[in-house]
């Protein structure tokens, strides 16, 4: 099987292999068991973090697209001539593919939503990684991805993964929920005394999407 993924993830290629961001890449692994060859849609990048992994298929092979932004005129610009040619490297993969498997929300999520209405007949997986609330304030590109893949007419043969149950889904959204331990694992859980100093630690990448600064923001209030 051809296991095609469409993400907006950068990918790193280097003469030992494909490298990504780390938990990404061990939870592509996974899948990657059960399938003959990965093909991967991603942009590409020339800087590498530490928290990067290698992917540990034996026959991965990325295809690099350009990254865009819509976040001012100018972005919208230059995405205008970007996006006929990231349209057709992700039109092709999907069209080599076995299964195709989407990595959402994000901007190259986004055009994979669009262009995998044309391959109805085959069979999809599309993990979305952020807030599936329908009463929450998203982008709008964000809120698009989420009416196009719930709704069934445009999206069929797909399941897709969201964090939570949420009333008056349709038939092909499967909630799940991200387990970070075994059963073996659990501990009961212990009282603690909040009338002395607190300790507060943030884990997660520094980015604008896990929202260190309002980790702090939140600390400085709890204390205020």
């Amino acid at each position: 099987m051809k296991f095609c993924i469409i993400t907006h993830t950068k990918h790193h290629q280097s003469e030992t292999g494909l490298s990504a961001y780390g938990p990404y890449v061990r939870e592509m692994n996974l899948w990657g068991n059960h399938v003959d060859s990965i093909d991967v849609v991603a942009p590409e990048t020339e800087k590498p973090t530490a928290i990067f992994q290698e992917y540990n298929h034996s026959n991965v092979t990325l295809n690099s697209v350009a990254s865009f932004s819509l976040t001012s005129v100018s972005e919208m610009w230059k995405t205008l001539f970007k996006l006929p040619k990231i349209l057709y490297v992700i039109y092709s993969a999907m069209r080599r593919a076995d299964h195709i498997h989407l990595r959402c929300p994000g901007n190259i999520g986004l055009l994979g939503c669009i262009v995998q209405i044309f391959f109805s007949s085959k069979p999809k997986t599309v993990k979305y990684a952020g807030n599936w609330d329908p009463k929450s304030n998203q982008p709008t590109s964000y809120r698009l991805q989420k009416w196009i893949l719930s709704n069934t007419v445009l999206t069929k043969n797909c399941k897709v993964l969201v964090y939570g149950e949420w009333p008056n889904q349709t038939k092909n959204i499967i909630p799940f929920f991200t387990a970070t331990y075994s059963e073996a694992d659990k501990q009961p859980i212990q009282k603690r005394n909040y009338t002395g100093n607190i300790r507060c630690l943030f884990v997660g990448s520094l980015t604008t999407g896990k929202q260190p600064l309002e980790a702090i923001k939140l600390v400085e209030e709890a204390s205020a």
